[in-house]
Formats: structure tokens, C-alpha cells, sequence
């Protein structure tokens, strides 16, 4: 039987496991990715994905092919009801904090196109299509994982850790112990993707119509296409409604027919909200909707499992590299699934408002958002546990956790957004002067060691001495940042969530210290 020897075995190859592959790639660790289907998935599935995730996607993707492929929303989103009177609004225009706009639409089998390629440009990654896993035993030191090619041979790979980037049938939490945590929420609904033959204005671009008749989704799906998703109403079953026939009907009233558009493909999914207890058990790893199932209304679903990737690739490559102890992988359940819960639980919020086949309750739920009686939608999550700058009293400062801004600068005689041509990975920057100037040496040796980059941000780089360390805001965002969150130095982690930040610059050096006490926790001796 011939063996592999890998650093990190991928099972499953979707975005969630692109993403993860490219950026262990970039690091220089030998990935093996094991994909059960000798071809990609040709139809969309996903096609939201908010200006966190863009960011993301910049780290493995040049701007200039995302900007092709992402369609930013130029207006709101609405929900209305059968009268078509407008019961919620939320505003999918504006930009977002991460250097993209707020919300972008997309074609899943494009992005994934190009996601691939990034994945194929790293030496170290290795693709393996038509790879079935079929077996896997954990020891101390290793994962030897069993996979099937069409041929039949079956071989072994050796890995120091695998993860499950296998979907909500998931061959490695199957071979996990951990239990599910389900919400209860289930709704089959009809997915409806189109390609359209003419020009047409879309207005709203963005629609849920909360018709108990037949509550409907109707979005973009990406540049020239649009979906629509119908709920299958009390007593229809999912072969009654998974059918050409029935989708050219359902799609007729909406003036979309044979003559000016192509069916791209139809299939029902049962929308669920649940994840699993546990996403990391030993070496073994759940990322995706191996590790959670999102209900789509908030359109985070795949943005989810991408969270899952950039957190689990950074803790991992200090695992790899020797700076960290397995244990900090216990910081990544701890992490992304408090995370994910508010994410799942606010699209139950709106998945409770559409999925309402009940005349008189909709009338109810009609009348409670009319007079006020709806609570108020919730704000997006942000990270509140795991390795987050914590004051005295132990509890997380205002902006632990939170996402930290990317806007244009000039660095080094390039010009671009901040990762472009700063690059990402831990960074402290300041407005004020050059970080290292308030830290020991001490201090800057720990952060040096895990590649921390140092950066001014300033309006202009005359007169400074550390030209290296300046970073130009080109446009004065990163000033109007600063100014208005009043913040003298922030401390960045390589996912681009804040681990701190300080309206003082000269306490830099307790945030630093924080950090420093917090990685002792996870450092083999001879880092620490």
C-alpha cells in the first residue's frame, strides 16, 4: 500500500478548504487535499459574502480579480410582505470597516475557479480529485488517514493533523466524538439559478417577500445572474417541488421564462440550524458545514466556514513551526463558535419573519413590525473569548475582538490596500509614531518572533527617519478612523480581528504584555 507523508491532510475541497490549503501554502507546509469527486461542482450554492470575507479572499487573491468577480449591492435589502409593504430594511450599500463594500454578491463556481488557482500555485499543496477517505486512525504524534482513488488503490497518508472540510455529511466528525447541537429550524425550500438574456433593472436587487402564499428569495446571484428560492408549503413534498416544470412556473409571475433566461439548475435543500460541540478533537479538525449548518437568510453560511479557515491556519502554522503547543487549538472551538451561534441565531431572526405559511400569523407578524413590537435585529457578532486583550478585572476592553480597518496606503513605493502591500499577519500600527518606540526590547524580540510588523500610519512620510516602518493613508481613512474611535495604537491578529487596542500610545505596552502572558499559556519552552 503506498503512503504520503503530509503536514495537514484536508478532506473535502470547497472554498472553506481552498482557503485554508492556499494559506498553509504560503507558509510553506505540505498540504494534502482529498477530494471524493473527480471534477468541481459546476453549479452556484453560495452567493453572498460580506467585506470581512472579501479581506479574506484579498490574502489568497489579487483585488483585481475579486473586483471581477464580485458584484457589490447598490441598495437594500428588503423584506415585505404579501401586500408587498416593506417590513424590514436592512442597508447592503455601505462600505464596509475591511476595505470592501459592506456586502458583495458572486458566482460560487467562479470564485472557486479562481480559488483553485491560488491553491495550485503553492508548491507545497497538493490537490488529489477523486480521493475518497475511507478510513482514519489517530495516534499520539500522527493521523493515518485511508483514501480510495476510482481506480480502487488505496493509499495511506501520514499527517500531523486532519481536517474536515467535508460538509454536513462529514466523513471526519463522524470519526469524531463529539454530540450536535440542533435548534430545531428546519424549512424545505426550492434554490432556483438563472441566467439572464437581457438587460434588466432589478429593483430591489435584494428581496424577501414574506408571502405566506409562498414566501420567496429573490437575490443576485452573482454578475449576470439571479436566484430565487421558494419554500415548500404545508403538505408538498421535496420531489413535488424539485422539477423543471415546477420552477418555470414558480418563476412566471416574476416575468422570467424560457424566452429570457436559462435555468441553470434547481435543487431543494432543507435549511437546519446546528453545530457540533466540539470542532477540534486531538488532531483531528471540523471546519464548514462539517462543524455548523447555517439557515442562508443572512447570506453567512460559507462565510462562516471561511472564518473557520483564517482562524485554524494561523494557530496551526505556529503549531507546525515549533513557536506553539497543540493546546492553542483549544482557542479555536472556543473562538468561532460563540461567533457562529450569533451568526446562526440572528438568521433564525429573520428565518422565523419569512418562513410564515399561516395567513393569520403573518397578519400577526405584519402588525407587530408596523406598530414596533418586533425586537430590534441583532448586531453582527464579534469575537468575545479566546486570545483578546482583557483589562484587570479579566473582562474583554471595547474593542477586543473587534474587526480592525483596511484602507488605501503607500508603503515601500507601492500603492494599494494595506495586506497588498504591507502584507497581513500580526501587525501593531499607530498614528502617533512608530510602535517599537514605546516597547522594550524585550517586548519587540517576543513580537519580532512571530513576525509581528511594526507600522506608523502617517499622512505623509517626509521627515521621517524609519521609512521602512510608514505606511501613508492615501486617502485620510485611516484618519478618520483613528479620530473617531479615539485610538492611539491597535494590535492585529492574523484573522484581522483586533486583540487589543489603546487610546494612549504609552500603554502599548500593557496590551503587548497581556499578549505575551496570554501565548505563555501555548509556547514550548524554548519560544517562551
Amino acid at each position: 500500500m503506498k503512503q504520503e507523508m503530509v503536514d495537514v491532510a484536508i478532506v473535502g475541497y470547497g472554498p472553506v478548504s481552498k482557503l485554508l490549503a492556499a494559506l498553509l501554502g504560503q507558509k510553506g507546509w505540505k498540504v494534502g487535499v482529498y477530494e471524493r469527486f473527480s471534477e468541481a461542482y459546476p453549479l452556484p450554492r453560495a452567493v453572498h459574502l460580506d467585506d470581512e470575507v472579501a479581506r479574506m479572499l484579498q490574502s489568497i487573491l489579487p483585488k483585481s480579480e475579486l473586483e471581477r468577480i464580485l458584484q457589490p449591492v447598490p441598495d437594500l435589502y428588503e423584506w415585505r410582505n404579501a401586500e408587498k409593504e416593506l417590513l424590514l430594511a436592512l442597508d447592503f450599500s455601505q462600505d464596509g470597516i475591511s476595505g470592501w463594500p459592506g456586502h458583495l454578491f458572486f458566482n460560487q463556481p467562479e470564485l472557486e475557479r479562481v480559488m483553485d488557482v491560488a491553491c495550485r500555485k503553492q508548491s507545497s499543496v497538493n490537490v488529489q480529485m477523486g480521493n475518497e477517505a475511507i478510513e482514519l486512525k489517530e495516534f499520539e504524534n500522527h493521523v493515518e488517514l485511508m483514501v480510495k482513488d476510482q481506480e480502487g488503490e488505496v493509499r495511506t497518508i501520514h499527517a500531523k493533523y486532519i481536517v474536515g472540510c467535508d460538509g454536513a455529511n462529514s466523513f471526519v466528525r463522524k470519526n469524531m466524538e463529539t454530540t450536535i447541537t440542533d435548534l430545531g429550524f428546519a424549512a424545505d425550500w426550492l434554490v432556483v439559478d438563472i441566467v439572464t438574456n437581457e438587460e434588466r433593472e432589478w429593483n430591489p436587487m435584494n428581496l424577501q417577500l414574506c408571502d405566506p402564499a409562498r414566501p420567496t428569495t429573490v437575490v443576485s446571484g452573482g454578475p449576470g445572474k439571479r436566484r430565487w428560492e421558494f419554500m415548500a408549503l404545508p403538505g408538498e413534498t421535496k420531489e413535488e417541488l424539485n422539477c423543471e416544470e415546477v420552477a418555470w412556473r414558480l418563476l412566471d409571475p416574476w416575468n422570467i421564462t424560457p424566452a429570457n433566461a436559462v435555468l441553470e439548475r434547481h435543487a431543494v435543500y432543507t435549511f437546519k440550524a446546528l453545530w457540533a460541540d466540539e470542532w477540534q478533537k486531538g488532531r483531528l479538525i471540523l471546519a464548514g458545514d462539517a462543524a455548523h449548518l447555517t439557515p442562508p437568510f443572512m447570506g453567512q453560511g460559507m462565510c462562516s466556514g471561511l472564518r473557520d479557515s483564517i482562524n485554524l491556519a494561523w494557530k496551526l502554522d505556529l503549531i507546525l513551526s515549533g513557536k506553539a503547543a497543540e493546546s492553542i487549538l483549544e482557542t479555536y472551538t472556543a473562538e468561532r463558535k460563540p461567533h457562529n451561534r450569533e451568526v446562526v441565531e440572528a438568521a433564525l431572526f429573520l428565518g422565523n419573519v419569512i418562513c410564515v405559511t399561516d395567513p393569520i400569523e403573518a397578519a400577526k407578524r405584519d402588525e407587530a413590525f408596523f406598530t414596533g413590537g418586533v425586537p430590534e435585529f441583532p448586531e453582527f457578532p464579534f469575537l468575545t473569548e479566546g486570545i483578546l486583550y482583557q483589562s484587570a478585572d479579566g473582562k474583554n476592553t471595547k474593542y477586543s475582538g473587534k474587526l480592525s480597518f483596511q484602507g488605501q496606503v503607500e508603503y515601500s513605493g507601492k500603492t494599494g490596500l494595506f495586506d497588498d502591500v504591507v502584507g497581513s499577519g500580526w501587525t501593531i500600527m499607530s498614528p502617533v509614531n512608530n510602535p517599537k518606540k514605546v516597547l522594550s526590547e524585550e517586548q519587540i524580540a517576543f513580537l519580532e518572533n512571530f513576525g509581528v510588523k511594526f507600522i506608523e500610519i502617517s499622512e505623509s512620510s517626509e521627515g521621517k527617519e524609519e521609512l521602512c516602518d510608514i505606511a501613508v493613508d492615501i486617502d485620510g481613512k485611516y484618519k478618520q478612523y483613528f479620530k473617531e474611535t479615539s485610538l492611539e495604537a491597535v494590535v492585529v491578529r492574523p484573522d484581522f480581528y483586533l486583540f487589543g487596542a489603546t487610546e494612549s500610545l504609552a500603554e502599548l505596552p500593557l496590551l503587548v504584555e497581556n499578549l505575551s502572558k496570554q501565548f505563555r499559556r501555548f509556547l514550548i519552552p524554548a519560544t517562551a
